[in-house]
C-alpha cells in the first residue's frame, strides 16, 4: 500500500510482472480518498496518451481488511494496448474537484512480436486481446466515413419499415448526435423512439427539440437499459418481414447505414439478421480503433459475442418467433438475443462494411459492469449453451476462436495494407 498524494490510499494489484505477455495491458487495483473526499476517476499516461479506467468496482475484500476504507465499491481498472518496449506507466487518480494527481510510475516491458496475428504461430493471448480492441488501439483522428455501395431503384412496392430504438438515461452529451445519425437517413421508412429513464440533464429538453420527427418518446423512470429497449419496442409496429435495431445513446450509426441495411434486406429475403464491421470512438468522436470481423460463424458466436450491437439489424418476425428481449439482463442482452435468434434457426450474416461506431468512455456500462454483473451474465449464457462453465484459459485456447481471430487479422491487413476489401 501507498500514499501519495496523502488524499488518496490506493494500491495496485495488477500488473506485477515487469515483463507483459502480450501488448494488451490490464492494470487493477483499490483506491479511495480520505476526510470525505472521493476518486472521480483513473487513468494511464503511457507514451504521450492516456487511457481512461473505470472506477466503483466491488472490492469487499478492501472494505474488510483495509481500515477507513469507506464502502465495498473502491475497485479501479485501466486497459491499454501499448506499443512495444520499454515503457513508463503513470497512474493518476482525480479528485472531486477534477484535479489529476500521479499515485506512481511503474517501469514495463512490452515485448515485440513480429509474426503478423493472421499468422497461426502468432501469439494467442496477443491476438485474443489486440484484434478486437474495446479501447484505443492508436492515437485519436478523423472518423473515415464508410463508401456504401450504390444502391439500384427497389421493385416498385412499399418500402421495408425500421423501428429504431434509443435508450438512454442522463447522457444528454451523447444524445443529440446519435438521434441525429438515426433521423438524417433517407430512402426509408423511419420509425424512431426514443425511450429515456427519466434524466435529470439536458436530456429531454433535446428530445422535444426533435420531437416532431419522432414516433414516439418518453421520460419515465425504468428497470434498466433491457426494460427501457422493451418498452420502446413496444411502442412500434410493423409487418413480419420489416425491420428492429437498437442504437445505445452514446454510439452513433454511419450516413447511409440504415438506407444500405434497408436495401440489403430487400434484396435477401432469406436473411433474418444482419450486421457489420465497426468503428470504435472516443467521447469526442474521433477514431481510435477498428473491427475487422470474419463472415458470420455460429460456433464463435456460442463461445463469445464479437457482434457488434451497433450494427445489428433483424426482422421483425424473428423477434416475435423469439418472444423480444429478456429483461432478465442488463449486461448481455444482445448476445442472449442473439443466441436465441440462431437458436430458432435464423439467417445470421456479416456484412463487410463498417455500419456503425461504439464509443469509449469513462462512465459507460460496457467498461464499469464487465467485470461484475456483465461477467455473471456471460457466464450464465455459456452454461446455457454448453451445461458448463467455460475456463479462460479454454477460450483463449480455443481453436474455433483463434481460427476466427487470425480471420479477423487477416481482413485487418488486406484493408489497412493493401487497400482492399475482404468478404
Amino acid at each position: 500500500m501507498c500514499v501519495q498524494p496523502p488524499a488518496f490510499v490506493w494500491h495496485l494489484d495488477a500488473p506485477q510482472e515487469p515483463i507483459l505477455a502480450s501488448r494488451g495491458l490490464t492494470c487493477r487495483g483499490w483506491a479511495f480518498a480520505r476526510g470525505g473526499g472521493s476518486v472521480t476517476g483513473v487513468r494511464l499516461a503511457v507514451d504521450g496518451r492516456e487511457f481512461a479506467g473505470v472506477i466503483g468496482l466491488s472490492r469487499p475484500d478492501v472494505k474488510a481488511a483495509v481500515s477507513g476504507a469507506p464502502h465495498n465499491n473502491t475497485g479501479w481498472e485501466v486497459r491499454a494496448l501499448l506499443p512495444a518496449g520499454r515503457l513508463s506507466l503513470n497512474l493518476e487518480f482525480s479528485d472531486s474537484a477534477g484535479n489529476w494527481h500521479r499515485a506512481t510510475t511503474v517501469a514495463i516491458r512490452v515485448p515485440r512480436f513480429r509474426t503478423p496475428r493472421w499468422s497461426r504461430w502468432s501469439n494467442a493471448e496477443d491476438r485474443l486481446t489486440f484484434q478486437l480492441p474495446a479501447l484505443a488501439a492508436h492515437a485519436p483522428q478523423s472518423l473515415r466515413l464508410e463508401r456504401f455501395p450504390k444502391c439500384a431503384p427497389l421493385p416498385v412496392g412499399p418500402l421495408v419499415r425500421l423501428s429504431v430504438v434509443t435508450p438512454s438515461f442522463n447522457q444528454g452529451w451523447a444524445l443529440g448526435p446519435c438521434m441525429d445519425a438515426v433521423l438524417r437517413c433517407s430512402g426509408v421508412d423511419l420509425e424512431y423512439v426514443v425511450q429515456d429513464g427519466g434524466s435529470t440533464d439536458n436530456s429531454v429538453e433535446l428530445i422535444r427539440i426533435r420531437a416532431d420527427r419522432l414516433a414516439a418518446w418518453e421520460s419515465a423512470p425504468d428497470k434498466g437499459q433491457s426494460d427501457a429497449i422493451a418498452r420502446g419496442f413496444a411502442k412500434t409496429s410493423g409487418r413480419p418481414a420489416d425491420l428492429m435495431a437498437w442504437i445505445n445513446s452514446d454510439d452513433f450509426y454511419q450516413p447511409g447505414t440504415l438506407r444500405f441495411v434497408a436495401d440489403y434486406f430487400a434484396r435477401h429475403p432469406e436473411v433474418d439478421v444482419v450486421y457489420g464491421h465497426r468503428i470504435v470512438v472516443d467521447k469526442d468522436g474521433l477514431e481510435i480503433a477498428r473491427w475487422f470481423l470474419p463472415p458470420h460463424d455460429d460456433d464463435v458466436l456460442r463461445l463469445n459475442d464479437f457482434v457488434p450491437q451497433e450494427t445489428l439489424f433483424w426482422r421483425r418476425k424473428i423477434w416475435d418467433k423469439v418472444g423480444g428481449i429478456d429483461t432478465s439482463f442488463q449486461f448481455a442482452m444482445d448476445w442472449d438475443l442473439l443466441l436465441r435468434f440462431q437458436a430458432a434457426g435464423a439467417k445470421i450474416v456479416r456484412v463487410p462494411y463498417f455500419l456503425g461506431c461504439f464509443r469509449v468512455h469513462s462512465q459507460q456500462k460496457t467498461s464499469s459492469q464487465i467485470s461484475t454483473i456483465g461477467q455473471q451474465e456471460i457466464d450464465r449464457l455459456r452454461r446455457r449453451t454448453f451445461g458448463r462453465d467455460i475456463p479462460p484459459e479454454e477460450l483463449v485456447n480455443s481453436k474455433v476462436l483463434q481460427r476466427y481471430l487470425r480471420r479477423s487479422a487477416w481482413l485487418e491487413f488486406l484493408w489497412r495494407r493493401l487497400g482492399i476489401r475482404g468478404r
